[in-house]
């Protein structure tokens, strides 16, 4: 990519963090974003092909912390359900943190579907070798996709907003769920 065109896709970025952080990302319309930078609709569709993807990237730019955090969790840790606690945390809080964004990504109606994404493939492979008791692969692989359907954003705000879940009673109830 040429220099100027990584540059404006991190304006591109930066504009639209800024303007989801303060507006909310379903306030913001791809169209806001470019009139904010001053640039055409097709530079920002060339960088984006729609909203989504735009959120996908910065969620994606956060992304290599996260993994970098369950990694350390992993190496600081023995006990399979003290690293399997301390994962859940640290993902529930990366939720949090991007929970509008994540709500964009998993409920657009574009081609792209999350779990081929980058991301859920390094979180299923997480999990699964965290999991791994030796159980034949069909069935730790259901459980691991379950667990992550489970913390997809619409079932993790459904369990927030109308079970009234905290983070720790939901990351509780997934203790007592794949690991005992």
């Amino acid at each position: 990519m040429r220099k100027d065109a990584i540059e404006n896709r991190q304006r591109i970025e930066q504009q639209a963090k800024m303007m989801f952080e303060r507006d909310g990302v379903d306030q913001v319309s791809m169209n806001q974003i470019a009139k904010a930078l001053n640039i055409g609709m097709g530079t920002l569709y060339r960088h984006f092909e729609d909203k989504s993807a735009l959120c996908y990237a910065l969620v994606n730019n956060d992304s290599a912390q996260l993994l970098a955090d369950l990694d350390a969790i992993q190496s600081q840790n023995d006990d399979v359900q003290t690293i399997f606690t301390q994962a859940i945390d640290t993902f529930l809080q990366f939720k949090t943190d991007h929970r509008e964004l994540l709500h964009c990504i998993e409920m657009s109606q574009s081609k792209s579907d999350f779990r081929q994404t980058p991301l859920f493939q390094a979180l299923h492979h997480y999990f699964y070798q965290l999991m791994d008791r030796g159980e034949n692969e069909q069935q730790l692989t259901f459980q691991v996709d379950t667990l992550l359907n489970t913390l997809a954003t619409q079932s993790y705000i459904f369990q927030l907003e109308e079970r009234q879940l905290t983070n720790v009673e939901l990351r509780d109830q997934l203790v007592a769920l794949f690991l005992n």
